[in-house]
């Protein structure tokens, strides 16, 4: 999504967002706050040590505090194309140890643990894909791990939600199948793909079965967590 246009929803994002997850039953913090749990416990399973984390994408920054406090990290930084959404974000989250960037002002520098980005690679053109994840990678300390969440194409209630969301309108989604060859050509080691948030709120005693359907690809998101082979 061009600059202006994702500057112009960056005062009302919340607004867009909650009325096109009405129909789940739930809101922004509650995928937001699962999304991170389920990466974080990715990361515990592999044993891998997260301290310096970024937020490709961040928006407004509200997944900054919840990556902070999942994970104990030292430093979040979050970056973004847009202006609005950054000028957001530094004046609700920044905080010690938690920062945020224009994205022509941010320089990967090799020592992020974990790059984290939700719902953000369906906003960029095809054509720009692989040089963001060549950024993201370059951000990364060897070994590090990048966790890549999309809305899934496959997924009929993903479509209405996002045929409800006025900032999808221009966005052009990616399958899991798609994800998993564009890190893998953008040099990443794919480790797994998991599907989740089948079941809405009004069929929410449902959702423990969530650990074992995350290998069907059906879920309204899922993850590609990867890892900077280099």
């Amino acid at each position: 999504m061009p600059q202006a246009e994702f500057d112009s929803f960056a005062r009302n994002y919340e607004q867009h967002l909650g009325k096109s997850l009405a129909v789940t039953g739930e809101g922004r913090g509650f995928y937001a706050a699962r999304r991170v749990q389920w990466t974080a416990r990715c990361t515990v399973r592999w044993k891998f040590p997260v301290r310096k984390i970024l937020d490709y994408g961040c928006g407004d920054g509200a997944n900054a505090p919840i990556l902070s406090v999942a994970f104990q990290a030292e430093q979040v930084t979050g970056v973004d194309l847009s202006r609005d959404s950054i000028a957001i974000a530094r004046q609700s989250y920044a905080a010690e140890g938690i920062s945020f960037f224009g994205l022509n002002e941010w320089h990967p520098d090799g020592t992020t643990d974990l790059a984290f980005t939700n719902g953000v690679f369906h906003h960029i053109t095809p054509a720009a894909r692989q040089d963001c994840l060549v950024a993201i990678r370059r951000s990364l300390r060897p070994g590090g791990l990048l966790a890549f969440w999309e809305n899934n194409p496959w997924n009929p209630g993903t479509h209405y939600v996002m045929s409800q969301c006025a900032f999808d309108e221009n966005a052009i989604t990616i399958s899991p199948r798609e994800a998993r060859k564009l890190l893998s050509i953008a040099g990443f080691k794919i480790l797994r793909t998991d599907s989740l948030f089948y079941f809405p709120r009004q069929l929410k005693f449902f959702r423990p079965a969530e650990s074992w359907l995350r290998v069907f690809p059906f879920g309204g998101q899922y993850q590609v967590l990867c890892q900077n082979a280099e």
